[in-house]
């Protein structure tokens, strides 16, 4: 999939200042069996459905959204605010030296050539992709950008991870591409066109991350949701 955001619309949120503590992050497996993600899934699920749904249907006219797009995500990386779920990423993780691995539909998009060069520092690759915001929650809220939350939050995930380095497939017309290289990506292709729409081909690469240059505000958030999450996975 490809990574977008659109414009701010009205949404109950700007009734009142948002409060940073009611957000809370967790990473989640789809196929999970615990009680707790249980609970969390339909909810996660409606979120991604929401937005997906829409932006498929807008790029390729498409009737049915299936779910297997999302749950075939080895995990998710979830944004609540007051116990809902506004926002997430996902990631999956293969080893490119198997051609079925390389022959995967997410890379569709991407030319062989632009594919190999993806891993020269390593075969080990984090596919992040479904960057997914509510669209109450798009554009400046109370000085946040939701979108570039989660995405700090991706690398630090892609970071405390095995694999040698993070791919993804950014939607120019929604600026993540302008998003993703103050976070550290390097282009390995511009204006590709996929669903339509031009996108660049970007990768994080481990210890040669580029300049590292999200908000302050957002940044601070972003270290204080993590520290919480993995404290989470340790009890």
């Amino acid at each position: 999939m490809i990574e977008h955001a659109t414009k701010a619309s009205e949404a109950p949120w700007k009734a009142q200042a948002i409060q940073p503590e009611r957000f809370v992050y967790e990473v989640i497996a789809p196929r999970a069996s615990t009680r707790v993600e249980r609970e969390r899934w339909d909810d996660v699920y409606d979120c991604w459905q929401t937005v997906w749904g829409q932006t498929l249907r807008d790029l390729d006219g498409a009737g049915v959204v299936f779910s297997d797009d999302l749950t075939r995500q080895h995990e998710l990386g979830c944004l609540f605010y007051s116990g809902r779920c506004i926002g997430m990423t996902a990631w999956r993780w293969v080893d490119l030296s198997l051609r079925a691995e390389r022959d995967d539909s997410y890379f569709k998009a991407w030319p062989r050539a632009v594919l190999e060069s993806a891993f020269t520092a390593g075969q080990r690759v984090c596919i992040g992709s479904n960057l997914t915001v509510l669209p109450a929650w798009r554009g400046a809220v109370d000085g946040y950008s939701i979108k570039e939350l989660l995405m700090v939050l991706a690398v630090k995930r892609f970071l405390a991870s095995d694999a040698d380095v993070m791919v993804g497939t950014m939607r120019n017309d929604r600026g993540m591409n302008g998003l993703v290289y103050r976070l550290g990506a390097m282009p390995l292709s511009r204006d590709v066109a996929h669903h339509g729409v031009a996108v660049d081909l970007v990768t994080f690469t481990r210890g040669a991350l580029g300049p590292f240059e999200p908000r302050p505000q957002t940044d601070a958030l972003a270290q204080r949701l993590w520290k919480e999450a993995l404290a989470r996975e340790t009890t």
